[in-house]
């Protein structure tokens, strides 16, 4: 049972791939648009799942972050490709995802922790998928081409957010290598108090 979120996040990644199949190969924008929100779903539910029922494992702690981050960067690069998206946002969002990525991983490395996520992100991450709903409709339902300043209004809200989440998951992390660093003095103390006495 433990192991069903971890199975929702490799349909996850499998979806990448019919996504990218389905935008280019068959050329069903809608469609598409439909495996990116289904995407979506199963990182709500096996989200869900993994906090109500404590279902989280060393390998979920890898794979679910890895295929959000796969499927997004997927999504944005295929739609910048078809202009779209802008490249101001797709170079921000790789910039605050690698970077996320690469702290927090830091972190984990040196604390045995489980970062869960916050309220800053989930909606970082909302914004993100309304962004991009949006942007297809617009485009391909609509039939709507945004001039730079449309875009601008559109893509800006998600942009900030993603911006303000990276901060402040950038405090949340020092904060966890401060309590780190004063938890191995306190460690230090103890162990150089036990010697004394012996």
């Amino acid at each position: 049972m433990k192991n069903i979120p971890n199975i929702l996040s490799v349909i996850r990644i499998l979806l990448v791939f019919v996504f990218v199949a389905v935008f280019f190969l068959l050329e069903s924008k809608i469609w598409a648009l439909i495996v990116f929100l289904t995407a979506g779903a199963t990182d709500v539910v096996d989200g869900f799942l993994a906090r109500r029922f404590n279902w989280i494992t060393e390998l979920g702690k890898v794979l679910d972050p890895f295929a959000d981050k796969l499927m997004q960067c997927t999504v944005l690069v295929c739609l910048c490709i078809e202009k779209v998206v802008p490249i101001w946002f797709l170079l921000i969002f790789f910039a605050k995802e690698l970077l996320t990525l690469l702290i927090g991983f830091l972190v984990i490395r040196r604390r045995s922790v489980v970062v869960v996520s916050k309220w800053y992100g989930k909606t970082a991450v909302c914004l993100f998928y309304a962004t991009i709903f949006l942007a297809v409709i617009f485009k391909y339902v609509c039939g709507l081409s945004l001039n730079n300043w449309q875009q601008l209004v559109l893509f800006m809200p998600a942009a900030i957010m993603a911006i303000f989440a990276f901060g402040a998951y950038i405090g949340f992390y020092s904060k966890l290598s401060k309590e780190n660093i004063e938890h191995g003095k306190l460690k230090d103390v103890i162990k150089n108090s036990r010697k004394a006495k012996k």
